[in-house]
């Protein structure tokens, strides 16, 4: 069994919203290597007045407290332990977004009132940071009693791209190396005994009509080989487009595996560190 997610590689910015959280099928190959339940965060879906999602506020939210070392997912059927509701505040009063946090029977834990006006002087993005950080500092508070324990994530270390045409191989590998650090984990120049090891695989199929499927999996092992789980991306393009050139598409994929990694790693519990195979 392995961690999977799957994600088209559209065209991705880096303001643009996560993609969905990944779903697992039984544990990880390795037992130490467990699911932390916790004091997981679900944030759900924020939605405008008129019910359109905007889920760019809901997983920023998700990284912001990623920062603060709360595990948390975006949308539902997660194993945390609370829900994170937003909604934005009535038209009559200033404009906001109100957290409200609650336990996954339904009681309420706390609100947290994020302002929407940027009366700081601060360029619009940064003061949206700045505002998203210290919300997320104000809801973490809720729910942690004392500075979380250190299970920080091993660093990671960037091993081979192979399969891909023209320079693929190369510019998915120098991307995927600039971006992985961006996500806030950590990077190892060298693989060590306490370092996880990232790896790509690309496969390109023929298909009717003048298309090929571009196929990539970004697979993460610890130090001892095991696989730990697996990002893997499928995206059509038209027929010979990479033979030669990548281009912006290495960077496309690189930022969706990046995403889908960091969320893969934060998932799990480092506590107890890695365990050689059994045998």
């Amino acid at each position: 069994m392995r961690f999977s997610l799957i994600i088209a590689l559209a065209a991705l910015a880096a303001c643009q919203p996560l993609p969905q959280p990944f779903s697992h099928e039984g544990a990880p190959p390795n037992e130490l290597l467990k699911l932390a339940d916790g004091q997981g965060i679900t944030v759900l879906p924020v939605t405008d007045r008129a019910g359109a999602p905007l889920e760019i506020l809901s997983t920023d939210m998700v990284r912001a407290l990623h920062a603060q070392n709360v595990p948390a997912t975006y949308g539902g059927g997660g194993r945390s332990s609370y829900l994170l509701f937003g909604h934005f505040s009535p038209p009559s009063t200033p404009p906001a977004l109100i957290w409200t946090l609650r336990t996954q029977e339904g009681d309420d834990v706390g609100t947290v009132v994020q302002p929407l006006r940027n009366d700081t002087g601060e360029p619009a993005r940064l003061a949206a940071h700045n505002a998203f950080e210290r919300t997320a500092t104000a809801i973490a508070a809720l729910i942690q009693d004392e500075p979380p324990g250190e299970a920080v994530p091993p660093p990671l270390h960037i091993g081979d791209v192979a399969g891909a045409p023209g320079d693929g191989n190369s510019r998915l590998r120098a991307a995927i190396e600039q971006i992985l650090p961006r996500t806030g984990l950590e990077m190892a120049p060298l693989a060590a005994a306490d370092s996880l090891i990232v790896t790509g695989a690309v496969t390109l199929g023929r298909e009717p009509g003048g298309e090929q499927i571009v196929e990539i999996d970004w697979t993460v092992w610890d130090p001892f080989g095991v696989e730990v789980g697996t990002i893997a991306q499928a995206r059509a393009v038209p027929a010979g487009s990479l033979d030669a050139n990548w281009g912006l598409i290495a960077n496309e994929a690189a930022l969706a595996g990046a995403v889908g990694i960091a969320e893969m790693i934060r998932q799990i519990d480092w506590s107890q560190g890695f365990q050689p195979p059994s045998g």
